[in-house]
């Protein structure tokens, strides 16, 4: 795959509906904007979204490669409309403690060595979002929701071989 294959992909994928705003790296409150309790699939899909975002955040201040940068924007517009078909703001569910982690190791790393990590994060991320998604889609309780999640696993899909395309030219 070449390069204007990989910048068409980013392109194509970043026309899908978006938004909101960027995540608050903190965020906490396991409520829905409406104040109402989100359910357990929810906040599943909810966190590992936050951690991409949180992640993608950073990409942004850190990355030196142009398609992880690139990558990192689409995310995090991408996880703010999840969040918002999902009846959440984004940042809404927090960080679980595996992901505080891993967002403590990408803090402290570097260069090349940041950019290798990130995209190692994401596409274990997006493989565990992958599977949140189908489940979501076929037994969700939410209409919209569920809505997101089927239109969610083919873009998670296209992101997972973006990814790897762009793992493959960082080394």
């Amino acid at each position: 795959m070449n390069r204007r294959t990989i910048l068409a992909g980013m392109a194509l994928a970043g026309t899908l509906p978006v938004a909101g705003q960027a995540l608050a790296q903190t965020g906490q409150a396991t409520q829905a904007a409406s104040g109402k309790a989100l359910d357990p699939a929810k906040m599943k899909a909810l966190m590992g979204g936050d951690f991409a975002t949180a992640s993608s955040e950073l990409a942004r201040q850190k990355g030196t490669a142009n398609a992880v940068k690139v990558f990192a924007q689409l995310e995090i517009r991408e996880q703010a409309a999840v969040a918002k078909a999902f009846g959440a703001e984004p940042g809404s569910a927090g960080l679980s403690e595996k992901h505080r982690q891993m967002l403590a190791k990408l803090e402290a790393a570097s260069g090349a060595e940041f950019d290798r990590m990130y995209i190692d994060g994401q596409m274990e991320g997006h493989q565990e979002l992958l599977a949140i998604h189908k489940q979501y889609a076929e037994n969700g309780e939410d209409p919209m929701a569920r809505g997101a999640s089927m239109v969610g696993v083919p873009s998670i899909e296209t992101h997972l071989g973006m990814l790897k395309t762009i793992r493959q030219s960082l080394g």
